[in-house]
């Protein structure tokens, strides 16, 4: 049948992919040059982070960086806790807390707002539930010694929680973020993380990178698609464990699928090539797999060829986390990578359907796709 034509292309073509991938993830390295200290700003956008304000002040103080090119700009996006109250209490040096004005509001343009009075040459932005090593900075932004680097994406990890449900999240997670470094390791980015990602300021003001700010997400994403097409190889990742941005993961499934619904809003937008690409076959590998599943009970033939497609695609997945879960220091998610790829198709395309049909919350905000 001319399906099962399909779905064996639709395979293949995902094996090409995650075999790209594999190697790209092996081409990343720590590229940063210990010596070269820019000056820097880092931005942090918080929105009724009360609980994260004490623990995040104390991150940025064991930051190990020449005092004079280093600034904070923290800014509160019209929290309705104690938010700026802790802020404005807080004792940091070269803090600068920007209180965003009524008629301006979300990530994107709390971040506009800090780039246009930042003093640094080099932006570095994370986000207020994280934490870092004192060494993050410099990690960062020494890639920049190279005038043809316009953005630096660093990895993104989650602390250690012990359940299944976080065990799932973690292995996602690790998907998603050693994709994104190995499709930078291949010269072709196609997404990175704002909890850890520099660029340079000139670049973000010439490009105005945030035209797509009716979306509530993507602070990362579109800046990179925009410096990837204006920019040809000036995209780098840092592969070192002194640049890990470490956050937490979800605490029960309705928030997951909120905040997946939310990351798959933004894939509307997209105009990249590659980053479309890569997102519809994703989306038909899971739907191939659910097909094949239900199908599987009507036909051993067509069991056969589940059984083939799901060991085909588990072996590339297995051959690509092996080694980012190694770098993360998590290898002992390995014996759940199994598992994992059977629920993995049923998340999938949850997620996607509900993206087209439900709103999604963000920072006590209601948001349309």
């Amino acid at each position: 049948m001319l399906i099962f034509y399909i779905i064996f292309l639709i395979i293949l073509f995902y094996v090409i992919l995650i075999i790209r991938y594999y190697f790209g993830w092996k081409n990343t390295n720590d590229i940063s040059v210990k010596s070269f200290s820019p000056r820097v700003s880092v931005i942090i956008a918080m929105r009724n982070e009360e609980n994260q304000i004490v623990r995040i002040i104390r991150n940025l103080k064991l930051l190990i960086y020449p005092q004079q090119k280093i600034e904070f700009i923290l800014i509160n996006d019209h929290s309705n806790d104690d938010t700026l109250k802790l802020l404005q209490s807080s004792k940091l040096d070269n803090l600068n807390i920007l209180d965003m004005p009524k008629n301006k509001f979300g990530k994107k343009s709390a971040i506009s707002l800090a780039v246009d009075i930042a003093k640094g040459e080099i932006i570095l932005t994370t986000d207020a539930d994280c934490s870092f090593d004192g060494s993050w900075v410099q990690s960062m932004v020494g890639c920049f010694i190279d005038n043809n680097v316009k953005l630096v994406s660093g990895p993104v990890f989650f602390n250690k929680k012990k359940s299944i449900f976080q065990y799932f999240q973690l292995l996602d997670f690790a998907s998603l973020v050693g994709s994104g470094a190995a499709s930078i390791g291949i010269k072709d980015p196609i997404f990175c993380n704002g909890a850890n990602m520099a660029f340079r300021k000139e670049v973000f003001l010439e490009l105005n990178a945030f035209r797509n700010d009716h979306l509530a997400s993507g602070d990362d994403v579109f800046l990179l698609h925009s410096i990837k097409a204006r920019y040809l190889n000036s995209i780098a990742f840092v592969k070192a464990k002194s640049a890990i941005v470490f956050t937490n993961s979800m605490d029960n499934f309705k928030e997951l699928i909120n905040q997946r619904k939310r990351w798959a809003a933004k894939a509307s937008a997209y105009t990249d090539i590659s980053s479309l690409y890569t997102a519809y076959l994703m989306l038909f590998v899971n739907l191939s797999f659910l097909f094949l599943f239900f199908s599987s009970f009507f036909s051993i033939k067509i069991f056969q060829f589940f059984v083939f497609f799901y060991c085909t695609k588990f072996i590339v997945d297995f051959f690509f986390l092996y080694p980012v879960l190694k770098f993360f220091d998590r290898r002992d998610l390995l014996k759940w990578v199994f598992i994992f790829e059977f629920f993995y198709s049923f998340y999938i395309i949850l997620i996607v359907m509900l993206s087209l049909l439900k709103k999604f919350e963000w920072k006590g905000r209601m948001h349309k796709r």
